[in-house]
């Protein structure tokens, strides 16, 4: 019965160790997306080891010189937004070999109003994990299609310009607050008609 026990408690340390491991490179596949959303130069290179890789497509080399080089075109842009599903896992000792699908809307200002750049495909990571911390060493991407879109700039109509929630780059953005949301406690009348902005851009589609 005692050898029993122990060789069952010695099964689920091995799988607690895994599910560990899966939840340790998930939150970094998720750091480095709000990484390069904030434009947060230090969390981005934080994802990588020193000597990782990445090739992007547009750009292949060291990944803290990929770093570098991206956060200053994202500034460029108005606004991003980096979202993950489907992560798969292959464990081989402390490297695990990862797949992720992301889908990117790169936000692009202009007199007009937006061009929404909507861009699909698929991380292909190898993770390594030294001295218990998992990051990228190799990652490259795989793309499946990508589209743009027009928008009509109804930022206004549809929310203020002056919203404390709407999302932006540094050290004000709302994702930071964490417990401090708890201080958010605003009161605001309701908006007459939730929908006007987007009434708006039915109306100038229909007209074009």
């Amino acid at each position: 019965m005692a050898r029993a026990l122990e060789e069952r408690v010695a099964i689920l340390e091995v799988e607690l160790e895994a599910l560990r491991d899966r939840e340790a490179i998930r939150e970094g596949i998720h750091k480095y997306c709000q990484a390069v959303d904030r434009c947060d130069l230090e969390m981005l290179k934080s994802c990588y080891w020193p000597d990782g890789y990445d090739d992007h497509g547009f750009y292949a080399g060291n990944a803290h010189e990929f770093a570098d080089y991206v956060i200053p075109c994202l500034e460029r842009v108005d606004s991003s937004m980096h979202s993950i599903t489907n992560t798969r896992f292959q464990f081989e000792g402390q490297r695990c070999a990862c797949s992720s699908q992301w889908h990117v809307v790169h936000r692009l200002a202009h007199d007009g109003g937006f061009t929404d750049f909507l861009h699909d495909g698929r991380y292909l990571d190898v993770w390594e994990k030294r001295a218990g911390e998992w990051k990228i060493l190799h990652r490259i991407i795989a793309g499946d299609l990508d589209r743009w879109v027009h928008t009509l700039n109804i930022r206004q109509a549809l929310d203020g310009p002056n919203d404390p929630l709407r999302g932006c780059r540094g050290k004000d953005d709302p994702g930071n607050l964490w417990f401090d949301i708890l201080k958010h406690r605003p009161e605001r009348p309701a908006v007459d008609d939730l929908w006007t902005g987007f009434h708006q851009l039915s109306e100038m589609d229909r007209k074009s």
